[in-house]
């Protein structure tokens, strides 16, 4: 071997061990991503009587953002925004009908695990996180370990309670679940998951663990809705005619895809209120299983917990029975981070954020590359690191192609693609019960709120829709 050889072969082995090391530095990640999760936690909101144990103990630890919203409320659209970043109105990624394989600006992008796997991480997944998948071949690669794969959504209920009178999607359906934990995907994964926070790795590690519930079906094993006697269940609150001021687009929103007086009419609201908070304390459960396993891991001091919920979800508030609205309890969402060295246990931030900005926070915290695409969020390493930091940006969330709502700290502005509109005083109206959009006094509001709604919305890449069920 010629002088000019060794020096290339021993070149090469320094980049490599220097790349190597410099990996070696970075933190681990482990990123749980919750489905259909609301605001009913303590975390946000507090429905009376809901009991998430390992949820408030997470929060001790961790920065918890109350106001943090979806980019859209609906699983494949929100999902699709903080995998690659990019804004709905930017992807054309509208509904769960929309295919993300079908927009060539996301195509065009590096998706999130291929971001950490392409600087140095060690790529981990099962549960639900893509909710439309990337090509095969491509979501093959960008996964190290995909043990458990994706799972499903869970054993369906045997029988239908609701009667068929009732309108509704096919997964529109609940049952204390009589047989063993391991019939459910959550909780299987999580078994799996504490397999994998008990090793040690060469690699800093990006771990996705998708939790399925609270998404329906609302089966979970029956010790779950043991804790929610119907007797003495607490309901949501909802406002006689409540849908009189909104314009007939919200008022359609409202009605799909369930009737809430038909599901009145037939006895059926309150089974399943307990049936969606009975899921929300097994996902409690298994997110909890999850926690400890990293407390008791060789990783616990070096490994960044961001918990995340995709969307929320009415049970009832605006004559609403679902998620694809632009109302809050249908945008928003769970956002908490714990980053050693950078958050303060304990800290509540009150500022409006959005999901879009997970991914630059990462890229921050992580010393990740520059990706090619432009990414439609910001970092929120300036408020992990002082929640009362200086925050200019309002949160804006899209429900299909030009319809979007804009929150700030006390107002939430929704605009239709009609033109048609809502405004809500959220400090002294949290239930939006009263639409104040016509008020002369609040045109200064409506009008700044506005300047921050995209000029221009990209075509839809699919057929729009709901997407029922999913």
């Amino acid at each position: 071997m010629t002088n000019l050889k060794k020096l290339g072969c021993l070149l090469t082995l320094w980049l490599v061990l220097a790349f190597t090391a410099r990996a070696a530095d970075k933190p681990n990640v482990l990123f749980i991503v919750i489905d259909d999760l609301n605001d009913y936690i303590s975390l946000l909101g507090h429905y009376p009587g809901l009991q998430t144990p390992n949820l408030d103990k997470f929060a001790k630890t961790a920065t918890v953002f109350t106001h943090a919203y979806c980019a859209a409320p609906i699983c494949n659209p929100s999902r699709t925004a903080f995998i690659s970043g990019l804004a709905p109105y930017r992807s054309g990624v509208y509904a769960n009908n929309d295919p993300l394989s079908a927009s060539p600006l996301v195509l065009d992008s590096v998706l999130l695990p291929e971001q950490f796997k392409r600087n140095g991480y060690f790529t981990l997944w099962n549960g639900k996180f893509f909710h439309t998948d990337p090509p095969k071949e491509r979501l093959q690669s960008m996964w190290d370990d995909k043990e458990g794969g994706r799972g499903k959504y869970g054993p369906p209920a045997q029988h239908y309670a609701i009667p068929k009178s009732v309108h509704r999607p096919p997964m529109f359906n609940y049952e204390a679940w009589s047989g063993p934990d391991t019939d459910f995907p959550d909780y299987n994964h999580m078994l799996i998951d504490e397999r994998r926070l008990a090793q040690k790795y060469d690699q800093p590690f990006f771990l996705v663990y998708g939790i399925y519930r609270p998404h329906n079906p609302w089966t979970a094993p029956k010790r779950f809705f043991d804790l929610y006697p119907l007797e003495t269940l607490a309901m949501p609150p909802v406002l006689t005619n409540d849908l009189d001021d909104i314009p007939a687009i919200g008022q359609q929103y409202a009605r799909y895809p369930v009737s809430l007086q038909e599901l009145k009419d037939a006895g059926q609201w309150k089974p399943v209120v307990q049936s969606y908070l009975a899921c929300i304390s097994f996902m409690d459960y298994n997110l909890g299983r999850v926690l400890d396993a990293l407390e008791k891991s060789p990783n616990r001091t070096n490994t960044i917990v961001c918990l995340v919920a995709d969307n929320g979800f009415h049970l009832g508030e605006k004559e609403h029975f679902a998620k694809y609205a632009l109302w809050e309890q249908t945008t928003h969402v769970l956002c908490a981070w714990r980053v050693p060295g950078v958050t303060t246990p304990g800290t509540i931030c009150e500022t409006p954020v959005s999901l879009l900005d997970l991914y630059p926070t990462f890229n921050e915290l992580c010393s990740l590359s520059v990706v090619p695409q432009s990414l439609d969020g910001q970092s929120l390493v300036p408020l992990l690191k002082n929640p009362r930091a200086e925050w200019k940006r309002p949160a804006l969330t899209t429900y299909l192609q030009n319809d979007h709502a804009v929150r700030d700290p006390q107002w939430r502005y929704i605009r239709y693609h009609d033109g048609s509109e809502e405004l809500y005083n959220e400090l002294q109206d949290p239930n939006e019960w009263t639409n104040v959009v016509a008020q002369p006094a609040n045109a200064a509001v409506k009008a700044r709120l506005a300047e921050w709604l995209p000029k221009v919305n990209a075509p839809s890449n699919g057929h729009q829709g709901g997407g029922e069920g999913e």
